[in-house]
């Protein structure tokens, strides 16, 4: 006989579960078996994505014929996925001649209780299904009335028990408060984590830091004292699963205010600009770092060659972009989809990134102080050099639509399904027109709240090129720049001597759009 034990939760008492044994055990010796394997784990027993090794270990064990007896104390304690999962179980033990037996409830799948075991399955079932949602009530009830929610607050908080508050953590939050300067200074997630190392600093566990874990951790909402929302991922019928989406977000009320549960180690503000800092350093389509920028004219440059692109024998530039290789800019398109579709376009990298530099500057201070073009250029410019309030649109935008689809589910809950009555739609609804009216406020002041009056000048701007690195550079150009880019036409032949400006064309940004310029 084959023993499986299932401990329900944490909070279980061990000398339960003890008790537990020892029934089975007596029944053992009342019906003269001996126990050959005690199977025991902690996990649910009623979600489809949780694997179980030691259940199935110990089924396995009556399929191979290593035991004719599964006894466990309850039925729900074996299997809480209802009566299929059971019934298939009974089935393959019926085949093999073999029997499952719950102590504690009398019943014996040998003699007749199948029924019994069908019922009792499929009433853990629900059961399980009901203490769920229970506690996901308790959890968002809690988190909105500014709680944290379960598990450990992450490093540099301390959050005291049964508070659902967090506050500085006493050992901790130098070091969070050193990991998030460095961030806000521009610091990459992997030169973090080495600077945090070389400093000595370890993670909770005693760990050195990893840039995954410098991501992880000052992204989580929490790192700012917000109340943090996970979506959980599901499966292609919708079923949850064991994992989340990213770090979270911060949960916002009825009124679309961001939650608070306690002071962070950062500000709401810094944690938007850090996020924002990250994101542009991410590659989302395989999670990874991006290179520092090296060169200055990737994603501006354009293909020069002419081609015939659209099969009616009429030649215009390709308009391919050009990338960089092995220290010369090259076509995409001849990269990519051979010489038959394009000759291409090469030209030294350094040669054309030092003259693109010059004609900026010139056509920079050539511009009038107060020249829409520069006003332009530097709104711009500073929508790249302000993540932070770039990232409270994106999370005002977010806010906005919520509140959008709650509007038209109410609506349908009204109208459509008859679910309420007037007087709570009317209730209901003003709320959420209120919700709307303020974000749409708040979009309006983001996207007016740039001082602009600092970098109207083409003097600053060309200040502000001198000081910046290839990266802001790269972005300054772009700023001034329209959608054509810089259009490099080919040599005249190999070892052509002609000045490269001869060959760029740029279109520059106007008042009115762009205009062209060699």
């Amino acid at each position: 006989m084959d023993v499986y034990l299932r401990r329900s939760s944490q909070k279980e008492d061990v000398a339960t579960l003890r008790g537990h044994l020892r029934e089975v055990v007596r029944w053992a010796q009342t019906n003269g078996l001996q126990i050959r394997h005690v199977w025991f784990e902690q996990l649910s027993a009623s979600k489809g994505y949780v694997r179980r090794r030691e259940f199935e270990k110990a089924t396995q064990a009556i399929m191979d014929g290593r035991s004719r007896t599964l006894g466990v104390w309850k039925t729900d304690r074996f299997d809480r996925r209802g009566m299929g999962a059971v019934g298939r179980m009974l089935d393959e033990f019926e085949r093999r001649q073999s029997r499952l037996v719950s102590v504690s409830e009398g019943l014996d799948s040998s003699r007749g209780g199948r029924v019994v075991f069908a019922i009792l399955s499929e009433r853990a079932r629900e059961e399980a299904r009901d203490l769920a949602s229970r506690v996901k009530i308790g959890h968002d009830s809690h988190k909105a009335e500014g709680r944290r929610g379960t598990g450990r607050p992450p490093f540099g908080l301390y959050s005291g028990p049964g508070s659902g508050k967090v506050e500085p953590h006493p050992d901790e939050y130098v070091t969070a408060r050193r990991l998030a300067d460095l961030l806000l200074d521009k610091k990459t997630t992997k030169d973090t984590a080495h600077r945090l190392n070389e400093e000595g600093l370890r993670t909770r566990s005693g760990a050195t830091w990893s840039p995954t874990a410098v991501s992880k951790l000052a992204q989580s909402p929490l790192f700012a004292g917000m109340v943090p929302v996970r979506r959980r991922r599901t499966d292609e019928h919708v079923n949850p699963l064991g994992s989340w989406e990213g770090y979270g977000e911060p949960l916002r009320d009825e009124h679309g205010e961001v939650v608070m549960c306690g002071q962070g180690v950062v500000t709401p503000g810094e944690w938007l600009r850090i996020k924002a800092l990250i994101a542009e350093r991410t590659d989302h389509r395989w999670a990874k770092g991006k290179p520092g920028a090296r060169y200055l004219g990737t994603g501006s440059y354009r293909c020069g060659r002419m081609r015939d692109k659209k099969g009616t024998g009429d030649l215009e530039p390709c308009g391919g972009s050009m990338s960089h290789r092995g220290g010369r800019y090259r076509c995409e398109v001849r990269q990519t989809r051979g010489k038959s579709i394009c000759d291409g376009v090469v030209t030294l990298a350094d040669r054309i990134d030092h003259a693109v530099g010059q004609a900026w500057v010139h056509h920079v201070t050539t511009l009038e102080s107060g020249d829409p073009v520069v006003t332009e250029i530097a709104r711009r410019w500073h929508a790249f050099t302000d993540p932070e309030t770039q990232t409270e649109r994106h999370e005002a935008q977010k806010a906005l639509q919520a509140a959008q689809c709650r509007v038209k589910k109410l609506e349908d809950d009204f109208y459509v399904y008859g679910k309420m009555d007037e007087e709570r739609f009317e209730e209901l609804s003003e709320g959420l027109r209120a919700v709307i009216e303020r974000t749409t406020a708040t979009l309006e002041v983001l996207a007016s709240v740039a001082d602009l009056s600092a970098v109207t000048q083409a003097d600053t701007l060309r200040e502000a090129w001198e000081a910046a690195d290839v990266a802001d550079r790269r972005i300054l150009l772009k700023c001034a720049l329209g959608k054509k880019g810089i259009t490099v036409r080919p040599a005249a032949r190999q070892g052509d001597h002609t000045p490269i400006m001869e060959r760029l064309e740029f279109d520059w940004l106007t008042k009115r759009g762009s205009i062209v310029s060699r």
